[in-house]
């Protein structure tokens, strides 16, 4: 049979219409691919409207009877690789239904040649478009069947960077980084006894798919219900089932593993009357994720304990020690607490984020006028500036990204930490150890004594420390710290309680940053409603402007139907002015000093909160929930 071609006059037709409508064009364009294949088009458009780019790739598939699926794949594969989205095939004599069907799931816009005047009935609908918010689309994270992810493992799924969309008949869709991986397709099609259709996906959306819908509680409890406990739970037996049972290590990798999936800082594991409950804190907030049976509780915190190097047979006082679990091929450093309650011995384990360590001023939430008054604060050779606010407020966080900003090859940069969580390069760390008689105030005199540049100090607690911190500020170097205040101003009146001269602060203190950590909204399902009226009130007081309908989460799978996924800073930043210097020295309230700081420009919380809910970060009830304390 004789194959059917595309005629040069439609070509010629095509484009002429491509350039009437402002493409330029390129013919036999060539294109390196991601995996540094060149692949070639029949034609290569480019446009921009209204500020928005599109580049459109047109290739011309004839065939005998009709066009067939695999056509249609090697095309799209070839788009997916060289990064276009807007794609179109001119066919000849036709298309087959399944092909069909790929081209509109894939978005491919399919011309048939034997129709009249066939392209502009397909490209006229088709205006450049801005690029769809997060909102907008369609995650993959949340696209995915139970009964497809059932048919291949996680750890296939990771091999082969893809993950089983849907079930169709005989067929499984799997989204995947690289569908023309042949190899791929013969493991999955062997595994499941079916079909593979692909479809082409971004890797990086495909690993937070895996990570989103891959849970592993059914493989916690299968693992728990092997676990051999001793009929007489003495401390040696319990330290031998501990240490050398497989399938207690293995369901403690797991809870692990899970915690780091779901984004959680810290996992509680808690005996209750009747259960022993498993709780993950994310973004702030507890959430119940397990209950494992009760008997497996000595044995479950006997095995944390023996990685923290803890004694096992010591169930009667707190206790806290340190480990590290491997999760996604990459290490989790865990800072464990235990302390005996009324139905047992309960255990808190932190996991340290290591990403914290590297995080920039940017990424901390300031709005771009309270980023550069920081900065410039930080500019200051010498002084002192501090951080407050309560237990999980970020003030470490804000501590080590002005580390981090400063240039730490020129200067001799030294911390006081209880306890040094993280590692940096470059700096010379010191961890608080009363055992050995290391506490803030003696590290920080001895930290004097070794010629530093920047000092950090994680909390001035007491008066001995404040009294030497704010020594080592007035005699030359740059001194970082945090105190528990409720607000910047506070924190001025919090060093006064302990002792220090207000003259000496007036001297010492360059600024302070009193701050809060709030939920960003879920990007996944966030709508507009109308909020409360006291809500709307406390919104108008910040702002002046009168609003209604403010933008919450409504609760989907990607944040666990809370309506948040993540966290942000809000910030108050009170820099020390000549006017607020003379009002400490004359001993004037707390108040009044808040008062000049506001007529001076400093910017609230509450007041920086509101600004993140009109940009549609955060939610006003978030902001009033956590920034209360500063009117």
């Amino acid at each position: 049979m004789r194959q059917s071609t595309i005629s040069p006059t439609l070509k010629s037709q095509l484009k002429a219409y491509l350039a009437k409508q402002g493409y330029e064009l390129s013919e036999e364009a060539k294109l390196p691919g991601k995996s540094g294949v060149e692949h070639t088009f029949d034609i290569l458009a480019h446009n921009e409207a209204n500020g928005a780019k599109r580049s459109l790739a047109i290739d011309f598939i004839s065939g005998e009877k009709e066009i067939s699926l695999e056509q249609v794949v090697v095309f799209d594969s070839k788009a997916y690789e060289t990064g276009i989205n807007d794609k179109v095939i001119v066919v000849s004599p036709g298309i087959s239904p399944k092909a069909q069907k790929f081209a509109q799931q894939q978005g491919i816009k399919v011309i048939n040649s034997d129709k009249k005047d066939p392209f502009k009935a397909v490209l006229e609908k088709e205006e450049p478009k801005a690029p769809k918010t997060k909102s907008e689309k369609k995650q993959l994270s949340q696209s995915v069947q139970l009964e497809a992810l059932k048919l291949i493992p996680e750890v296939m799924a990771r091999r082969y960077n893809a993950i089983p969309v849907a079930i169709s008949g005989n067929t499984l869709e799997m989204a995947m980084a690289d569908p023309t991986d042949i190899f791929a397709f013969e493991a999955f099609s062997a595994l499941c006894r079916m079909r593979i259709k692909p479809v082409a996906a971004d890797a990086k959306e495909i690993r937070e798919a895996i990570d989103f819908n891959y849970k592993g509680y059914g493989e916690i409890e299968k693992q728990i219900s092997l676990v051999t406990i001793p009929s007489e739970a003495t401390e040696e037996r319990l330290a031998i089932t501990a240490d050398t049972d497989a399938p207690l290590a293995q369901a403690l990798n797991l809870i692990v593993e899970e915690a780091v999936k779901a984004r959680a800082s810290d996992i509680h594991i808690e005996p209750e009357e009747d259960r022993l409950r498993v709780r993950y804190r994310i973004d702030g907030t507890l959430q119940d994720m397990m209950s494992l049976p009760l008997n497996i509780h000595l044995a479950l915190v006997s095995r944390i304990k023996i990685l923290s190097d803890l004694n096992i047979a010591d169930r009667h006082r707190p206790q806290d020690g340190q480990f590290t679990a491997k999760s996604k091929e990459r290490d989790i450093d865990i800072r464990v607490a235990t302390a005996p309650t009324v139905h047992g011995e309960m255990a808190e384990l932190r996991l340290l984020d290591k990403s914290v360590a590297t995080l920039q001023l940017s990424e901390l939430g300031m709005l771009p006028d309270s980023l550069e008054k920081y900065e410039n604060m930080l500019k200051v050779p010498y002084g002192m500036i501090l951080t407050s606010g309560p237990t999980g407020a970020g003030k470490t966080t804000t501590l080590y990204a002005s580390i981090n900003s400063l240039d730490c090859l020129e200067r001799n940069v030294i911390t006081i930490e209880d306890p040094a969580e993280y590692r940096f390069k470059d700096i010379n760390q010191i961890q608080v150890n009363t055992q050995a008689g290391i506490t803030f105030a003696t590290g920080l005199r001895s930290i004097l004594r070794l010629d530093p540049d920047v000092i950090m100090v994680g909390e001035i607690r007491d008066a001995e420390t404040a009294d030497i911190a704010v020594q080592a500020a007035l005699t030359g170097h740059l001194m970082l710290s945090s105190v528990h205040a409720s607000d910047s101003t506070g924190v001025l009146s919090r060093l006064i309680d302990l002792g220090i001269e207000p003259f000496l602060i007036a001297s010492a203190v360059i600024g302070v940053v009193a701050q809060r950590m709030v939920r960003r909204i879920c990007p996944d399902c966030g709508h507009l409603i109308e909020a409360p009226v006291v809500e709307q009130i406390a919104y108008e007081k910040e702002t002046g402007e009168k609003k209604a309908k403010f933008l919450y989460g409504t609760g989907c799978k990607s944040c666990a139907y809370t309506g948040y996924r993540g966290r942000i800073g809000i910030f108050e930043i009170l820099t020390m002015s000549d006017t607020i210097r003379m009002m400490i020295v004359q001993r004037v309230s707390s108040a009044e000093v808040r008062t000049q700081a506001l007529k001076e420009g400093m910017m609230t919380m509450m007041n920086d909160g509101m600004r993140k809910v009109k940009e549609g970060i955060t939610t006003p009830s978030e902001v009033l929930r956590n920034a209360y304390s500063t009117g």
